[in-house]
């Protein structure tokens, strides 16, 4: 059987929402203690799907952009592909209007000893994030900052790390709102309509992999498959079914959890969340998923609200 792996950093979380469906509850930012922390989750599809936090693995998995793995199930449904559109001529073109737009997030937990009293111990999760407003407002995957002590965020050019605090969670739907304290003229990203997306659709991934310093890391692929449905479980052991996420061959690896998936007009279509991973004598490879960009526009205003 394979497994789905979230790539956050080194959380242990899940993803999204279908983009025909209306967006799950919001709920407000939470504190510290986050309920099924510290445990792996896992997921199962035949093949293994990881998430893609800093610290994720698995045998066969989707690499969700934020940590380990849950069961998942995919139900296939394979677009139209009469609209395909040609391969960007101008990679770098396209990074230019992206990449001040996409910031590298560190998230600080405590983890308590189960068996022993006294302090905890502080662990860190890294992912990616969008700017989505001039002051200060960034999307990146809820397992990525959930249950946070502290959150800084780095923006595009700059080594400073910024304070920044969580002012929307949606858990079921795999998405945050992080408000960068006294932030202003930042570069928000502009977001295509990805549901015009199709197989074939050329698109980049964005994110800061493995968290290495240097700048992101960018990958090239195609749209696979749209309408994928991925079911997960919250931080809180909750199951949860991602549905109409986009399907992509663009390499996802842990810290891409909330980056980007750019399409050739250097729109943002979806935020990068689980890839699948090989286990036993199942093989996986370049199958990674992402929330398509109408989830997360429409929860937005939901998000926002809920400061």
């Amino acid at each position: 059987m394979g497994t789905l792996v979230d790539m956050s950093g080194v959380g242990e979380w899940p993803p999204g929402l279908p983009r025909e469906s209306a967006p799950a509850e919001v709920l407000p930012a939470v504190g510290a203690a986050h309920h099924g922390r510290g445990r792996p989750w896992r997921r199962d599809l035949g093949v293994a799907l990881v998430a893609a936090v800093v610290g994720a693995g698995s045998a066969l998995g989707v690499a969700r952009a934020t940590g380990w793995g849950a069961k998942t199930t995919i139900r296939e449904v394979v677009g139209n592909t009469s609209a395909i559109t040609s391969r960007p001529a101008d990679i770098q073109g396209i990074l230019a209007r992206v990449l001040p737009s996409v910031v590298a997030i560190s998230a600080s937990y405590t983890r308590t000893n189960p068996f022993f009293g006294g302090p905890g111990t502080v662990v860190t999760a890294s992912g990616t994030g969008i700017v989505v407003s001039r002051d200060g407002d960034v999307v990146t995957n809820d397992p990525v900052v959930s249950g946070a002590t502290s959150v800084t965020v780095t923006l595009d050019g700059s080594t400073a790390r910024l304070a920044a605090v969580v002012v929307g969670e949606s858990p079921a739907n795999d998405l945050a709102l992080l408000r960068v304290q006294g932030a202003s003229g930042l570069t928000p990203v502009t977001f295509g309509d990805s549901r015009t997306k199709v197989v074939g659709d050329d698109v980049l991934a964005v994110g800061f992999a493995l968290g290495l310093t240097g700048g992101p890391t960018v990958t090239d692929g195609i749209i696979s498959a749209t309408g994928r449905s991925v079911t997960t479980e919250t931080a809180a052991g909750q199951a949860v079914t991602l549905a109409g996420m986009l399907q992509t061959d663009a390499a996802i690896s842990s810290g891409n959890s909330g980056g980007p998936l750019v399409d050739a007009e250097a729109h943002v279509v979806g935020i990068n969340t689980v890839v699948a991973a090989s286990s036993g004598s199942t093989m996986a490879q370049n199958i990674g998923f992402a929330i398509p960009s109408a989830t997360v526009q429409a929860l937005l205003p939901r998000l926002r609200r809920s400061s």
